[in-house]
Parts: structure tokens; sequence; C-alpha cells
């Protein structure tokens, strides 16, 4: 007979079970609940279902590729069937594939059920037995199972665990007492527990020194080993995410430049450390040598220094040139892999670059405009699959003239379909977005020589294309009317996102309307107005030449002084601060702080820049005058700032005399309670009057420069005194009364019931007017009045 509680497998499967449950169902609520709303989220957004739809004409280059793509990103049986096993759902799967398996293994392996002790099944007697027939069974069974007769363990063990105890119980007195009251003849019998592990772990049949090298092997070892891996993977990589290895971060320093030109990005991104460890083979060579000839207009063919250079780093820096220049499919075979790999890297890695760029490179905070920009413009240029050098240089400080390259993004549109565009006065994708009416871009597309079928691609993808304004732009000192070197200024933009060249004709005609506010806010709060909302890479269209690399829309906000070359401030907007700029009617309000330099003039630009659409780059002049910081303007703003004070000073000794005024007003009553409430008025009122008086005579003695003049009633976290309150000010109009001689105080309870009788009725106010005048003949100082004139 076997007992489960004294076996310690029986329950380690269930054990094992439960803790694989503890978490795999949480996680798995939590995957499939985000992959269901995920779903219905974008079945709400109709930006999302767009990237999957065919592009209508796939003759030309662009349209053969984004046929290409829209066939990859085709959901289909064995795409699912493959996302289940791949990634995190891999482990999700083989956890409950374990649980399956153990679940089955405690169906088929369950111990068997545990038996109550009962003699007479023991003995093979019926209940109620002779003890004649309880000794002849006891003998019988003896011969058979007792160790001398035989021996088998098995048999030793049932005859001394179970014959011998069901005899002693139905011979013995006591052990049949014990039986009967707790169904063993040994009495009471201990709980039995068992443990949910299995025997081998507690040492048992020889197995305690594997058990030892286990617990040292797992429990000590190999968390030792995940430490120490752990520890040089920090030494080794750095990033807000931690995998860029620092190497890398010490070539791009090397290679940062202040005028860091466009051109000049791939050079500085292809010395990472990443690119380098890339190996170079030798049947490589010939299909490197192919690249460097169909992209020689990119770089500069003759710097030696350059080509000199570690062929890994040119051979990085070629394969970002050919995805800039749409010329991956010209990429040799031998390359491919290579081209995978870069691609893959370059969003981390530019994204690293452009936060060392950022870097405070002086005290005040300012960081390189220029090398920024550049980044910004490259990361552009590798999204769009625009070629570095059809973004001519604007005559402007830190602008590009981005009206060709805009056009480029467009679908089916090539440089000669672009040249000719510009010939139509569409010069750039701000130009066709302006064109009021789909029939009018179509026709000025058509002119341009694209079929209707390739202009009806190019209006599907104008739907996701944005368009920025700044609505207001101030840059000020706070609580300053004028801005003094070294100032703290904070710049205050109010940004307005529209998408689609409908929401753009929708701008312009609110903006031509002269209605009120409420009818442009229902204008702008309709999804047809604002535009399709863009929250992640899902809701964009598809990048056809950008298969390698997965892009999302990014958005900076700058303020940039483009003659010194520096940026003062900026920020990284987030999707949610993007999307209530397009949704919100009065735009998003978005503050940028920095410390203004030296007196001067400075003509600064607020600049609201994109890491993936070219051409719709914003830009806010302003001019800011910063005067020197002189005694005189210094002693300009003090005395501006104690003029307020006072102002509110005097504002607050108003309120308080009315406050005061309306009190006595309503406590006046008939007799002594009358001229009582009204001296105790009087001698608050002269002590404000005191306290006004004292507040002009403390001018010439002593001025703190904020406006306090040495009053120590005012309130402030300085003197650590504040304003009294109306209860305050009530407790001591009455407390003033009270401090009266003894013969008015003596009186003054027998009069306040009169008094408040007297205040309700008509005949109370000639009394109180009355009584007035004797309160002002024999005025009587109060304590707290004349504390206050002390002052």
């Amino acid at each position: 007979m076997t007992d489960p509680t004294e076996s310690h497998g029986n329950l380690f499967p269930i054990f094992l079970l439960s803790l694989i449950q503890f978490f795999l169902v949480p996680i798995t609520i939590f995957r499939v609940g985000g992959w269901l709303l995920g779903d219905g989220d974008k079945a709400a957004r109709p930006a999302a279902a767009a990237p999957a739809v065919a592009p209508a004409d796939a003759s030309s280059e662009w349209g053969k590729a984004a046929a290409a793509h829209a066939a990859r990103n085709k959901p289909t049986t064995s795409k699912r069937i493959k996302a289940l096993f791949r990634g995190f759902n891999l482990y999700v799967s083989v956890a409950w594939a374990m649980s399956a398996a153990l679940a089955v293994y405690i169906a088929y392996s369950a111990p068997p059920e545990h038996k109550v002790f009962d003699p007479y099944e023991i003995l093979q007697l019926t209940p109620g037995a002779d003890a004649s027939a309880i000794k002849k069974a006891y003998r019988t069974l003896s011969l058979r199972y007792h160790p001398d007769k035989n021996p088998d363990p098995e048999a030793h063990e049932f005859f001394t665990g179970s014959i011998t105890p069901a005899y002693k119980a139905l011979t013995d007195e006591n052990s049949r007492v014990n039986y009967e009251k707790y169904g063993h003849p040994d009495g009471k019998q201990p709980v039995k527990l068992g443990v949910a592990l299995p025997a081998w772990m507690f040492g048992q049949d020889g197995t305690g020194p594997y058990v030892l090298m286990f617990l040292v092997a797992f429990g000590i070892l190999l968390p030792m080993f995940f430490a120490v891996c752990a520890i040089q993977r920090m030494n080794k990589y750095g990033g807000d995410a931690g995998k860029v290895l620092r190497q890398t971060f010490q070539h791009f320093m090397m290679e940062l430049r202040p005028n860091l030109a466009l051109t000049k990005v791939p050079k500085m991104l292809s010395v990472a450390m990443e690119f380098i460890n890339i190996p170079f083979k030798r049947d490589q060579e010939e299909g490197f040598r192919k690249l460097a000839v169909s992209t020689k207009s990119e770089y500069d063919s003759k710097d030696q220094k350059f080509m000199k250079r570690h062929p890994a780093i040119l051979k990085a820096h070629m394969l970002m040139l050919a995805q800039a220049c749409r010329k991956t499919n010209d990429v040799d075979a031998s390359l491919q892999a290579d081209l995978k790999t870069v691609m893959g890297l370059f969003p981390r890695l530019a994204e690293e670059a452009l936060k060392i760029t950022l870097a405070p490179v002086n005290q005040l905070g300012y960081s390189f405009m220029r090398p920024g920009l550049s980044i910004l413009e490259f990361t552009q240029c590798v999204t769009q699959a625009v070629a570095p050098s059809a973004r001519k240089p604007s005559d402007k400080p830190g602008q590009v003239a981005d009206g060709l390259a805009s056009l480029l993004t467009l679908p089916h549109v090539d440089e000669r379909t672009a040249v000719n565009l510009t010939r139509k006065k569409v010069k750039s994708l701000a130009d066709l977005l302006a064109t009021p009416g789909p029939d009018a871009r179509a026709s000025a597309l058509a002119a341009a020589g694209l079929s209707a079928r390739q202009a009806a691609d190019v209006e599907a993808h104008l739907r996701f294309v944005p368009s920025v304004k700044f609505l207001t732009a101030t840059v000020e000192t706070e609580g300053e009317a004028d801005v003094v070197e070294l100032d703290a200024v904070t710049c205050r933009v109010t940004l307005k996102m529209t998408r689609g060249a409908n929401a753009r004709a929708a701008e312009k005609d609110e903006d031509g309307k002269d209605e009120s506010a409420a009818a442009t806010a229902s204008a702008w709060g309709r999804d047809e107005a604002c535009g399709l909302i863009v929250r992640s890479r899902d809701d964009l269209p598809p990048l056809p030449f950008c298969t390698r690399c997965e892009r999302e829309e990014g958005w900076w906000l700058a303020v940039t002084d483009p003659a010194a070359n520096f940026i003062l401030s900026c920020r990284r907007l987030t999707a949610d601060v993007v999307a209530e700029a397009q949704q919100s009617p009065k735009g998003k309000q978005l503050e940028l702080k920095f410390n203004v330099p030296t007196a001067g003039v400075y003509s600064l630009q607020v600049k609201l820049l994109s890491d993936y659409w070219i051409g719709v780059d914003a830009s806010w002049g302003a001019k800011v005058k910063v005067l020197k910081r002189t005694n005189e303007v210094m002693e300009k703003r003090m005395a501006a700032a104690a003029a307020a004070v006072d102002e509110e000073k005097s504002a607050k000794a108003k309120a308080r005399k009315a406050r005061l005024a309306a009190a006595a007003g309503e406590g006046e009553g008939v007799g002594e309670s009358g001229e009582i409430a009204s001296e105790s008025a009087n001698a608050a009122g002269s002590a404000s009057d005191s306290d006004d008086l004292s507040d002009l005579d403390s001018d010439d003695d002593s001025d703190d420069g904020l406006g306090r003049h040495g009053d120590d009633d005012y309130p402030s976290e300085e003197t650590g005194t504040e304003e009294s309150s109306d209860e305050e000010e009530d407790d001591a109009f009455f407390a003033n009364g009270e401090k009266k001689p003894p013969a008015a105080a003596a009186k003054l309870p027998e009069a306040k019931p009169a008094a408040a009788v007297a205040a309700k009725s008509p005949e109370a106010k000639p009394a109180a007017a009355a009584a007035a005048p004797k309160s002002a003949e024999k005025p009587k100082p109060a304590e707290s009045g004349g504390s206050q004139a002390q002052d």
C-alpha cells in the first residue's frame, strides 16, 4: 500500500505546471489582447490599411518596387504560422507545449488511491468475526508472509506493516480502542506532508554528490557567468538602448566637424565599429569596384586619404550611397547580405550620431547646428531614396533648397518628370499640395508625363504628406519687458500640422474666411480637414526603395542661430504631441528654454525638422535684441518690480479697508454697542493709515530691491508672515471691544443681543449715525492697531 504523501515526485509535475502557468497565462493574455486592441485600433484609423495596397501602375521603377513591397507584405497563411514561431512568440509557444506535455503526464501517471486501514480486509475476514477466526486467519497469513517463512522483502514489509497491526487492532483492547477512535491501532498518527520535488534532489539513492554539483553549477556559477557577461556588455556597448559599441562613439567624435556638410555624413557614419567588424571578402572585390563606379558622383574619388581607408569602411560607405541613390538592385549578389546588415544598423547609428552632434559645446549648452541638420537631411535621403547631390544648398544660411528633391519622393516621379513639373510652376512638393483640387493636380502631373493611373498613385501618396506651420512664436524672458544677456529665455511656439492636399485646401479656405473660432474648430476637428493621423510606421505609406531598414517618422523642434552655427535648444516630439498638433483646432503649444548669449541683435530661427520627409520642414524667423547687463538696466528692472509690488500692496490695503468698513457697517447697533463698533472700526482704519505712512517713510530708509521696503508685515517666505484672513480680522474687531474700560466691557454682553436685533431694524441706522461722531471725538487706540502703526 503506497501513501502519496510519502512520495516526493508525485506532486512535482503539478508544481512545475502551476509555476509555468502562473507566468504564461498573463503573458499570453497581454500578447493576445495587444494584438486584438492593435487590430481594432488600426481598423479605426484609415491610414493603417493604406501601406498594404498595391500600386495602380507597376510599369515604372517606383511601381515595380512598390508592387514587390506589397507582395512581400501581403498576409498569407504561411506568414501567419511563421509569425507564431518567431521572436518572443516562439518562447510562448514552447511554454504552452511544455504545459500540454506536463498535463498529459499528470493525467496518465496519477498515483494509486490511498486505501484506509481496515484490519478485517487485511486479515481477509468479514466484519464481526470472533476471536478464533481472527487467530486462525493470522496464523494462516503468518505462514505465508512471516520473514522466517518468506525471505521476500515485500512480504516482510507487508507482515510488519499490515498483518501485525491488523491482528493487534482486533485482539488487544487498547489497540481496538485506538482503532475505533483514531482509525489506527497505534493511536493518533502524525500528519504526513509531501514535498513537490523529486526524491533525487534530496540525495536519496546515492545522488547527493550530483545534487551538490547541480546546485553549485546552476545556483552559483551560472549566475556569476551571466553577471560577468552583463558587465562586459555594459563596458562594450553604450547608448540609450545599449546596442552601439563604445568605440563607435569615439570614431564619431573624431569625424565630427562644426561645419559637417550633407555629403560628409556617410563618411562619418561609415567609421562605426559595427561596420568595421563586417569582413571584406575577396569575392566581393569585383562587386565593390562596380558599386564604387556607380556611386562615383556622390563622393570625392580624388581624395586619396579617403580612398585609402579600411575596405570595410569604404564598403559601408558605398552601400549607404547605393540605398540613397536607388541603386540597391545594382548591388552585386556577394554584397546583398552586407547591404541588409548595413541598412539594419543604419537607424540606430544615425540616431546616436545625431545625439553626439547635439551635445553641448559651450557653457550655455549650445550645440553645433550644421552637423545636426546634415544628419537629419541624410536620413531623409536614405528613407526616401533621394541622392544627396539632388539637394542643392540654398542662398540662406542653414537652409537647403529641397524643391526638386521633394518632388523625387513622389511615386513614379524621376528627374525628368520633376523637371517637367517645375516648368509647370510646381517647383516643390508644397506647391503640389497647394494646387487646388485633384483635377488640377492630375492635369499638372499629366503635363509632366505621368499617366492617369500613375497620377492616382501620386494622389494616394499625398494623403500622408504632412504640412507644418507655426501659428505663433515668441521669445521672451518670463516677467520682463526686455531680454538681458545671460537671461533664461522661453521660446513658445504654437504648431499646427495637416496631412494631405485636401487638408491643405481646407486650411486655406478657413484662413480665407472671416468667421468665428468655433467654425474653424469644427472644420479642423473632422478627419477630412486635419488629414490622416499617423502614430506608427504601420500608418505611413510604403517605402519601396527602403525595405531593408525600419524607419519611423521623427520630428525635432529647435531654436537655432544660423549666423553663429548654433542650436540654442531642441527637443524631439513624441507621436502623441504630433497627433495633438494635427487634431487640435488651435494647434499644440510647445516651449523651449535656453540662455541668451552676450548683448546684441540676433536673428534666430525656430525650426521644425523631420528625419523622414523631404521638403516639409518649417521655419519661423525671430529677431531678438539682447541688452547688456548694466547697473542701469538692473535698477530699471528692480524699479519695475517694486512698482508692481507697491501696486499689489495698495490693492490689498484698499480691499482690507473695504472689508473692515463692511464689517463695521454690519456690526453697528443702538447704544454703547454701536459706539464700540464704530470706535473699533476707526481704530482699525487709523492702523491701516499708519501702516501706509510707515511704508512711505521706509522708502527713504531701506529698500531690498524687490519692493518690500523693510515692511515686516509683508507676506513672504523670507519674513515668515502671512496676510490675515477675514476670520482673523473679525476676531480682532470683537477683541477690541472686549479691551474697553471695565464699565463699557461690563455692558457689552448685555448690548450684543440688542445690537444684533437693532441691526436688522430701520431705526438702528440713525442711532448708528449718531454714535459715529462720539467715537470720532474720543478715539481710543486699539492694541492691534498700535502694533501695526509702530511697524
